[in-house]
Protein backbone atom coordinates (compact mmCIF):
# COMPACT_ATOMS: atom_id res chain seq x y z
CA UNK A 1 0.00 0.00 0.00
CA UNK A 2 1.05 3.34 -1.01
CA UNK A 3 1.53 6.43 0.93
CA UNK A 4 -1.20 9.06 0.97
CA UNK A 5 -0.62 11.31 -1.52
CA UNK A 6 -2.81 14.79 0.33
CA UNK A 7 0.22 15.64 1.32
CA UNK A 8 3.54 16.09 3.01
CA UNK A 9 1.95 16.06 6.34
CA UNK A 10 0.18 12.84 5.69
CA UNK A 11 2.55 11.60 4.27
CA UNK A 12 4.91 11.88 7.05
CA UNK A 13 2.10 10.67 9.30
CA UNK A 14 2.07 7.26 7.21
CA UNK A 15 5.65 7.08 7.35
CA UNK A 16 5.94 7.33 11.38
CA UNK A 17 3.23 4.56 12.03
CA UNK A 18 4.38 2.55 9.41
CA UNK A 19 8.03 2.88 11.36
CA UNK A 20 6.29 2.75 14.88
CA UNK A 21 4.36 -0.62 13.40
CA UNK A 22 7.24 -2.31 12.74
CA UNK A 23 9.16 -0.98 15.66
CA UNK A 24 6.43 -2.46 17.70
CA UNK A 25 6.23 -5.98 16.01
CA UNK A 26 9.94 -6.96 16.38
CA UNK A 27 10.24 -5.68 19.84
CA UNK A 28 7.23 -8.07 20.96
CA UNK A 29 8.85 -10.96 19.23
CA UNK A 30 11.96 -10.10 21.22
CA UNK A 31 9.90 -10.00 24.60
CA UNK A 32 8.65 -13.34 24.40
CA UNK A 33 12.38 -14.40 23.93
CA UNK A 34 13.58 -12.69 27.39
CA UNK A 35 12.85 -11.64 30.68
CA UNK A 36 10.69 -8.17 31.37
CA UNK A 37 14.20 -6.74 32.82
CA UNK A 38 16.28 -7.78 29.93
CA UNK A 39 13.40 -6.75 27.56
CA UNK A 40 13.22 -3.04 29.16
CA UNK A 41 17.42 -2.33 29.02
CA UNK A 42 17.59 -3.54 25.32
CA UNK A 43 14.39 -1.73 24.39
CA UNK A 44 14.28 1.48 25.81
CA UNK A 45 17.55 2.96 24.05
CA UNK A 46 16.04 1.55 20.92
CA UNK A 47 12.87 3.31 21.04
CA UNK A 48 15.44 6.50 22.97
CA UNK A 49 17.02 6.83 19.52
CA UNK A 50 13.60 6.23 17.26
CA UNK A 51 11.63 8.64 18.43
CA UNK A 52 14.43 11.48 18.34
CA UNK A 53 14.55 10.87 15.01
CA UNK A 54 10.48 10.42 14.32
CA UNK A 55 9.59 13.58 16.75
CA UNK A 56 11.16 16.43 15.37
CA UNK A 57 13.03 18.33 18.70
CA UNK A 58 12.27 21.44 16.40
CA UNK A 59 8.90 20.96 16.19
CA UNK A 60 8.46 20.71 20.05
CA UNK A 61 10.63 23.73 20.51
CA UNK A 62 7.98 25.25 17.94
CA UNK A 63 5.26 24.97 20.14
CA UNK A 64 6.74 25.42 23.87
CA UNK A 65 8.21 28.93 22.17
CA UNK A 66 3.99 29.48 21.38
CA UNK A 67 3.60 28.57 25.03
CA UNK A 68 6.01 30.40 27.20
CA UNK A 69 7.63 32.54 25.05
CA UNK A 70 10.42 34.32 26.20
CA UNK A 71 10.05 33.04 29.82
CA UNK A 72 11.96 30.31 28.98
CA UNK A 73 15.20 30.25 27.11
CA UNK A 74 16.19 28.20 24.14
CA UNK A 75 18.33 26.04 26.14
CA UNK A 76 15.49 25.03 28.51
CA UNK A 77 13.33 24.31 25.74
CA UNK A 78 16.19 22.15 24.08
CA UNK A 79 16.48 19.99 27.34
CA UNK A 80 12.52 19.71 27.76
CA UNK A 81 11.84 18.54 24.20
CA UNK A 82 14.55 15.95 24.46
CA UNK A 83 13.47 15.01 28.00
CA UNK A 84 9.71 14.59 26.23
CA UNK A 85 11.04 12.45 23.37
CA UNK A 86 12.99 9.90 26.10
CA UNK A 87 9.73 9.92 27.95
CA UNK A 88 7.69 9.14 25.53
CA UNK A 89 9.91 6.31 24.55
CA UNK A 90 10.00 5.03 28.10
CA UNK A 91 6.21 5.13 28.05
CA UNK A 92 5.97 2.75 24.61
CA UNK A 93 8.45 0.34 26.30
CA UNK A 94 5.98 0.00 30.03
CA UNK A 95 3.20 -0.28 27.15
CA UNK A 96 4.57 -3.20 25.21
CA UNK A 97 5.58 -4.81 28.34
CA UNK A 98 2.23 -4.32 29.48
CA UNK A 99 1.08 -6.42 26.60
CA UNK A 100 3.61 -9.50 27.47
CA UNK A 101 3.50 -9.19 31.55
CA UNK A 102 0.07 -7.39 32.61
CA UNK A 103 1.14 -8.54 36.68
CA UNK A 104 3.56 -6.45 36.30
CA UNK A 105 1.61 -3.35 36.30
CA UNK A 106 -0.57 -4.61 38.79
CA UNK A 107 3.14 -5.46 41.01
CA UNK A 108 4.33 -1.92 40.25
CA UNK A 109 1.33 0.99 39.90
CA UNK A 110 0.52 3.00 42.54
CA UNK A 111 -3.41 4.34 42.37
CA UNK A 112 -4.38 7.36 43.91
CA UNK A 113 -8.08 8.58 43.89
CA UNK A 114 -10.22 5.39 43.42
CA UNK A 115 -12.59 6.37 46.30
CA UNK A 116 -13.49 9.21 43.91
CA UNK A 117 -14.22 7.06 40.48
CA UNK A 118 -16.44 4.49 43.01
CA UNK A 119 -18.32 7.83 44.06
CA UNK A 120 -19.11 9.02 41.16
CA UNK A 121 -20.35 5.68 39.56
CA UNK A 122 -22.44 5.37 42.64
CA UNK A 123 -24.74 8.05 41.36
CA UNK A 124 -25.60 5.93 38.34
CA UNK A 125 -25.12 7.86 35.64
CA UNK A 126 -21.75 7.08 34.39
CA UNK A 127 -18.17 8.72 34.28
CA UNK A 128 -16.65 10.53 31.90
CA UNK A 129 -12.51 9.88 32.39
CA UNK A 130 -11.19 13.16 30.88
CA UNK A 131 -7.51 12.11 30.67
CA UNK A 132 -4.90 14.03 28.48
CA UNK A 133 -1.53 13.13 26.19
CA UNK A 134 -0.03 13.09 29.38
CA UNK A 135 2.26 10.42 31.30
CA UNK A 136 1.39 7.16 29.92
CA UNK A 137 -1.95 7.00 28.79
CA UNK A 138 -2.32 4.16 27.03
CA UNK A 139 -2.05 2.11 30.37
CA UNK A 140 -4.92 4.23 32.35
CA UNK A 141 -7.71 1.97 31.00
CA UNK A 142 -5.14 -1.32 31.91
CA UNK A 143 -4.58 -0.07 35.44
CA UNK A 144 -8.15 0.73 36.40
CA UNK A 145 -8.59 -2.29 34.86
CA UNK A 146 -6.44 -4.89 36.71
CA UNK A 147 -8.20 -3.38 39.42
CA UNK A 148 -11.81 -4.61 38.12
CA UNK A 149 -13.06 -1.58 36.40
CA UNK A 150 -14.44 -1.55 33.27
CA UNK A 151 -13.05 1.20 30.50
CA UNK A 152 -14.30 1.78 27.10
CA UNK A 153 -11.96 4.29 25.36
CA UNK A 154 -13.16 6.57 22.65
CA UNK A 155 -10.06 6.61 19.79
CA UNK A 156 -9.76 7.98 16.34
CA UNK A 157 -9.07 5.25 13.83
CA UNK A 158 -6.14 5.99 11.93
CA UNK A 159 -5.57 5.49 7.99
CA UNK A 160 -3.15 2.99 8.28
CA UNK A 161 -4.48 -0.44 8.17
CA UNK A 162 -1.57 -2.48 9.36
CA UNK A 163 -1.00 -0.14 12.41
CA UNK A 164 -4.80 -0.24 12.99
CA UNK A 165 -4.55 -3.60 13.14
CA UNK A 166 -1.80 -4.71 15.63
CA UNK A 167 -3.65 -1.77 17.73
CA UNK A 168 -6.85 -3.63 17.85
CA UNK A 169 -4.45 -7.23 18.38
CA UNK A 170 -3.45 -5.81 21.35
CA UNK A 171 -6.07 -3.49 22.48
CA UNK A 172 -7.86 -5.61 25.19
CA UNK A 173 -4.91 -5.58 27.55
CA UNK A 174 -5.39 -1.58 27.93
CA UNK A 175 -9.32 -1.21 27.40
CA UNK A 176 -12.46 -3.50 27.61
CA UNK A 177 -13.45 -2.37 23.94
CA UNK A 178 -12.52 0.80 21.69
CA UNK A 179 -15.07 3.23 20.34
CA UNK A 180 -14.27 4.30 16.52
CA UNK A 181 -14.88 8.43 16.82
CA UNK A 182 -15.66 8.67 13.19
CA UNK A 183 -18.87 8.64 12.45
CA UNK A 184 -19.51 11.29 15.31
CA UNK A 185 -23.02 10.62 15.30
CA UNK A 186 -22.35 6.41 15.81
CA UNK A 187 -19.45 7.48 18.21
CA UNK A 188 -22.12 9.99 20.19
CA UNK A 189 -24.85 6.86 20.36
CA UNK A 190 -22.59 3.87 21.81
CA UNK A 191 -20.70 6.71 24.52
CA UNK A 192 -24.40 7.56 25.77
CA UNK A 193 -25.37 3.61 25.83
CA UNK A 194 -22.21 2.92 27.25
CA UNK A 195 -22.67 5.88 30.06
CA UNK A 196 -26.35 4.43 30.71
CA UNK A 197 -25.23 1.19 32.05
CA UNK A 198 -23.00 3.64 34.25
CA UNK A 199 -19.60 2.55 33.04
CA UNK A 200 -16.71 4.63 32.54
CA UNK A 201 -15.86 5.48 29.09
CA UNK A 202 -12.24 7.42 28.74
CA UNK A 203 -11.55 10.57 26.29
CA UNK A 204 -8.50 12.67 25.38
CA UNK A 205 -9.13 15.94 25.98
CA UNK A 206 -6.07 17.83 24.51
CA UNK A 207 -6.99 17.44 20.83
CA UNK A 208 -6.29 20.98 20.21
CA UNK A 209 -6.44 21.47 16.48
CA UNK A 210 -9.73 21.48 14.88
CA UNK A 211 -11.98 21.59 17.77
CA UNK A 212 -15.15 23.30 17.42
CA UNK A 213 -14.64 25.64 20.90
CA UNK A 214 -12.19 28.14 21.02
CA UNK A 215 -10.56 28.52 24.05
CA UNK A 216 -7.32 29.03 25.63
CA UNK A 217 -4.31 27.23 26.59
CA UNK A 218 -0.57 29.53 27.61
CA UNK A 219 -3.42 32.31 27.26
CA UNK A 220 -3.35 31.17 23.58
CA UNK A 221 -6.17 30.87 20.88
CA UNK A 222 -6.83 26.54 20.36
CA UNK A 223 -9.57 24.94 19.26
CA UNK A 224 -10.97 22.17 21.35
CA UNK A 225 -13.64 19.68 20.88
CA UNK A 226 -17.15 20.17 22.38
CA UNK A 227 -17.28 16.15 23.10
CA UNK A 228 -16.36 15.47 26.52
CA UNK A 229 -18.33 18.70 28.21
CA UNK A 230 -21.49 18.32 25.64
CA UNK A 231 -21.70 14.23 26.66
CA UNK A 232 -21.47 15.25 30.29
CA UNK A 233 -24.29 17.78 30.34
CA UNK A 234 -26.42 15.48 27.68
CA UNK A 235 -25.97 11.98 30.00
CA UNK A 236 -25.30 13.33 33.39
CA UNK A 237 -22.40 11.37 33.90
CA UNK A 238 -19.48 12.86 36.11
CA UNK A 239 -16.35 13.93 34.44
CA UNK A 240 -13.17 12.91 36.52
CA UNK A 241 -9.24 13.86 35.39
CA UNK A 242 -7.63 10.72 35.30
CA UNK A 243 -3.94 10.20 33.88
CA UNK A 244 -1.13 8.41 34.77
CA UNK A 245 2.46 10.00 34.84
CA UNK A 246 6.22 8.96 36.36
CA UNK A 247 6.53 10.40 39.79
CA UNK A 248 9.93 11.42 41.13
CA UNK A 249 10.66 8.12 42.46
CA UNK A 250 10.73 6.79 38.90
CA UNK A 251 7.23 4.71 39.12
CA UNK A 252 4.01 5.09 37.39
CA UNK A 253 1.48 6.44 39.44
CA UNK A 254 -2.35 6.46 38.27
CA UNK A 255 -4.32 9.53 39.56
CA UNK A 256 -7.97 9.84 40.01
CA UNK A 257 -9.21 13.44 40.40
CA UNK A 258 -11.81 14.66 42.19
CA UNK A 259 -15.30 15.37 39.71
CA UNK A 260 -15.00 18.98 38.00
CA UNK A 261 -18.06 20.80 39.02
CA UNK A 262 -19.93 21.76 35.67
CA UNK A 263 -21.55 24.55 35.25
CA UNK A 264 -25.26 23.93 33.99
CA UNK A 265 -27.28 26.51 33.13
CA UNK A 266 -29.36 25.19 30.31
CA UNK A 267 -28.01 27.20 28.19
CA UNK A 268 -25.66 24.69 26.07
CA UNK A 269 -23.52 27.02 24.09
CA UNK A 270 -22.47 29.00 27.56
CA UNK A 271 -22.21 26.02 29.39
CA UNK A 272 -19.98 23.93 26.90
CA UNK A 273 -17.58 27.51 26.52
CA UNK A 274 -17.16 27.74 30.28
CA UNK A 275 -16.91 24.24 31.17
CA UNK A 276 -13.85 23.54 27.87
CA UNK A 277 -12.19 26.68 29.28
CA UNK A 278 -12.10 25.48 33.09
CA UNK A 279 -10.66 21.99 31.35
CA UNK A 280 -8.01 24.16 29.63
CA UNK A 281 -6.86 25.61 33.22
CA UNK A 282 -6.95 21.96 34.46
CA UNK A 283 -5.09 20.76 31.63
CA UNK A 284 -2.46 23.74 31.81
CA UNK A 285 -1.59 23.45 35.54
CA UNK A 286 -0.72 19.68 35.23
CA UNK A 287 1.54 20.80 31.93
CA UNK A 288 3.19 22.97 33.74
CA UNK A 289 3.65 20.43 36.88
CA UNK A 290 4.49 17.72 34.15
CA UNK A 291 5.80 19.88 31.79
CA UNK A 292 8.39 16.55 30.42
CA UNK A 293 5.51 14.24 30.10
CA UNK A 294 2.91 16.36 28.13
CA UNK A 295 3.30 15.60 24.11
CA UNK A 296 3.67 18.64 22.93
CA UNK A 297 2.40 18.52 19.39
CA UNK A 298 -1.52 17.17 20.11
CA UNK A 299 -1.99 20.68 19.70
CA UNK A 300 -1.46 23.84 17.45
CA UNK A 301 -0.51 27.30 19.33
CA UNK A 302 -0.45 30.38 17.52
CA UNK A 303 3.20 31.74 17.43
CA UNK A 304 3.84 34.76 20.14
CA UNK A 305 4.59 37.26 17.42
CA UNK A 306 0.94 36.76 16.03
CA UNK A 307 -1.19 39.38 17.93
CA UNK A 308 -5.18 37.85 19.09
CA UNK A 309 -7.37 39.84 20.88
CA UNK A 310 -8.28 38.74 24.33
CA UNK A 311 -11.53 36.71 24.42
CA UNK A 312 -14.54 37.52 27.16
CA UNK A 313 -15.19 34.04 29.03
CA UNK A 314 -19.05 33.13 28.49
Amino acid sequence: MPPPREGPQRATQWLFFRGCGGLARVLLRLMRMTSPERFGRLARPVVRLFLSVAVSRRRLVAVMDAAFGESWDKAAKLGLARDVQRQGADAAVDSLLHIGHPERLRDTLRVRGLEHLDAALGRGHGVIALSFHLGNFLLVGGGLGLRGYSIQCLFRFLDDEKFMELVLRHSRSFFAGLIPSIPRRDAVRKILAVLRDNQTVLILGDNLKRGEVETRLFGRPVRSARGPVSLALRSGAAVLPVYLIRNDAGGLELVVEEEMQLTRTGDLHADVQVNTDRIMERLETLIRRYPDQWYWLTARIPPRDEAFPSREVA
